[in-house]
């Protein structure tokens, strides 16, 4: 009899074995809540969002600026509405009779395509407004006393720089929620 190098090396590897049903319900709770509290920070975030450029409203000297801001306060009930049909927190005990895998797979689908389309929902609502503000701030009848023009420059890169990080971080957590997603496949491909 001679022995398989190959399968004698194969054999010696530890398999691993699937978390247990109890360890899956600790995942889904624990991302259920992480889902629960990133949106409340989101919501809290446009109250204060619409606030300040509710404000700005009132108090921008140019019609642009004004018109801007209100376009600002527009995009922050367009975002956190599709936050909510988008992202929203779905907890485990909805699963119902679906299995906990398929449904916790599900809720990293849900997630990971809210984030990996972030920039049609989330961002690009709000470009038009701050550019009216920016540009408004140039053209304002007092920008002899305004910002000088490296100011306005300055001011869209750090504006450009904000909105293109947050898209990046949310790619980030997408790639992280696809490599859950394809964990949970590995390990129900066995079963089905």
């Amino acid at each position: 009899m001679t022995l398989d190098p190959k399968r004698a090396w194969q054999g010696s590897l530890p398999t691993a074995e699937p978390p247990s049903l109890a360890q899956v319900r600790a995942a889904a709770d624990k991302f259920y809540r992480r889902v629960r509290r990133r949106n409340l920070i989101e919501y809290v975030a446009c109250v204060f969002v619409v606030l300040a450029f509710g404000r700005y409203v009132f108090t921008l000297p140019h019609l642009l600026q004004k018109a801007g801001s209100v376009w600002v306060v527009l995009a922050t009930f367009y975002a956190a509405w599709q936050l909510h049909r988008r992202g929203s927190a779905v907890s485990p005990e909805a699963a119902g009779p679906t299995p906990l895998y398929a449904f916790v797979r599900a809720q990293l689908v849900r997630q990971r395509d809210a984030l990996t389309s972030i920039f049609w929902w989330y961002i690009l609502p709000f470009v038009p407004g701050l550019a009216m503000i920016l540009f408004g701030n140039g053209s304002a009848p007092a920008a002899a006393n305004g910002p000088p023009i490296w100011g306005r420059w300055l001011a869209l890169a750090i504006v450009t720089g904000v909105l293109a990080g947050v898209w990046w971080l949310n790619q980030l957590g997408a790639r992280r929620l696809e490599r859950r997603i394809i964990e949970i496949d590995a390990l129900t491909a066995d079963e089905g």
